[in-house]
């Protein structure tokens, strides 16, 4: 299921993708969903990280390979567990009042999610507020820093 979400920051586009794609530090962002992250693979713009979060109420461990090609796309790509294969592709774009952010989401579930009637809708729309959350974590994260 694809599906494209949309979200504004007021922060400069070079500052808020800066945030997003700085994962090393997502836990000081977003302690309520990353509790742990250990980057194994680190390259001039790919890394691959073992992700520990809590999302819709579990915690669940991922591995995830995170492509940034400057200045404005960072993709997430999920290789591991029940939404393996899985993919957003986040694009920042500037404005006259911030940043306009695209992500276009590829949701694939495996095993026992694909039985659940409306689980990938209910996925989606969490994603899509955490994303918001996101924005609002990171806008405060900017002034902090």
């Amino acid at each position: 299921m694809n599906k494209n979400l949309i979200q504004t920051s007021k922060l400069d586009r070079d500052v808020i993708f800066k945030i997003s794609t700085d994962v090393e530090n997502f836990h000081k962002i977003m302690p309520k969903y990353f509790k742990s992250l250990k980057i194994i693979s680190d390259s001039l713009n790919e890394k691959v990280v073992l992700e520990s979060i809590n999302f819709l109420g579990r915690k669940i461990k991922i591995k995830t390979k995170h492509v940034i090609v400057k200045p404005n796309v960072h993709q997430v790509f999920i290789l591991t567990g029940p939404v393996r294969n899985t993919s957003f592709i986040e694009t920042y774009n500037s404005t006259i009042s911030g940043t306009n952010i695209s992500i276009l989401v590829d949701l694939k579930l495996h095993g026992i999610l694909k039985l659940i009637p409306f689980l990938k809708i209910l996925v989606l729309k969490k994603m899509n507020s955490v994303m918001s959350e996101f924005i609002m974590c990171a806008e405060i994260y900017s002034k902090s820093n």
